[in-house]
């Protein structure tokens, strides 16, 4: 989980699930998979404690200057 919001800190606006892997192959070089992934976000973003979802597949961090703009 922490991979993911790392990637979504430093892009400071909603990824598609894959932006998130290719962002991670690349910085991190860790192959996520994406059903665990997207799994994993979607409970997140169901309980609502640390993602929020924009369009499917698609996420940002709560109250992130992402979701609330400069």
């Amino acid at each position: 989980m922490s991979i993911a919001y790392d990637m979504l800190l430093s892009a400071s606006r909603p990824l598609y699930i894959n932006a998130i892997i290719i962002r991670a192959s690349e910085e991190f070089h860790m192959n996520l998979d994406r059903e665990s992934l997207v799994s994993a976000i979607a409970k997140n973003v169901k309980s609502g404690s640390l993602f929020k979802g924009v369009v499917p597949n698609t996420f940002t961090i709560l109250d992130s200057e992402a979701e609330n703009g400069p």
